[in-house]
């Protein structure tokens, strides 16, 4: 599967989204991955299996260090 990344906007409050920031960091978490978990524990198995490919398949932060 080759995956397309796609930007997605969610309308929210200021106030809203630097809690879910604070959260996600409290997790040790980025925003974006902190969302993909509770995608993936939502209860849906389609989701969760969907998410699972995607963080096998893209790729990790930062500078790519194994060349």
């Amino acid at each position: 599967m080759s995956l397309k990344i796609v930007s997605m906007q969610v309308k929210i409050s200021e106030t809203v989204r630097d809690r879910f920031k604070e959260v996600a960091h409290e997790h040790g978490m980025q925003l974006n991955d902190f969302i993909l978990h509770l995608g993936k524990n939502s209860g849906d198995p389609e989701l969760k299996r969907l998410i699972e490919i995607e963080e096998k398949e893209k790729p990790r932060r930062g500078r790519p260090w194994d060349k």
